[in-house]
């Protein structure tokens, strides 16, 4: 009964971790006002029209311009390619 409580307590701290994909489809760039791409392996939301990368810290988007990491051109082509992949 211990072990199975102790397990529940783990994916519960374990599915709050994550952000919510909800939130994350409501929200645009806020220099741009296009939609963002979430990138789960970086933990951030890529804005391919300002060229910008925004990290999320501690599950909360931190949507300041002088937050935001440049893209390198070939970051920008890979993720431009990845959207008109998933276009399809």
């Amino acid at each position: 009964m211990v072990m199975k409580a102790a397990k529940n307590i783990n994916q519960t701290t374990q599915t709050s971790k994550q952000t919510d994909p909800k939130l994350l489809s409501m929200l645009v760039c806020p220099l741009t006002r296009t939609t963002l791409i979430y990138d789960r392996d970086n933990q951030s939301l890529i804005s391919l029209q300002a060229g910008l990368s925004y990290p999320i810290t501690d599950n909360v988007p931190v949507l300041l311009e002088e937050a935001g990491t440049v893209l390198s051109d070939d970051e920008r082509a890979y993720w431009k390619n990845r959207m008109r992949a998933r276009n399809r």
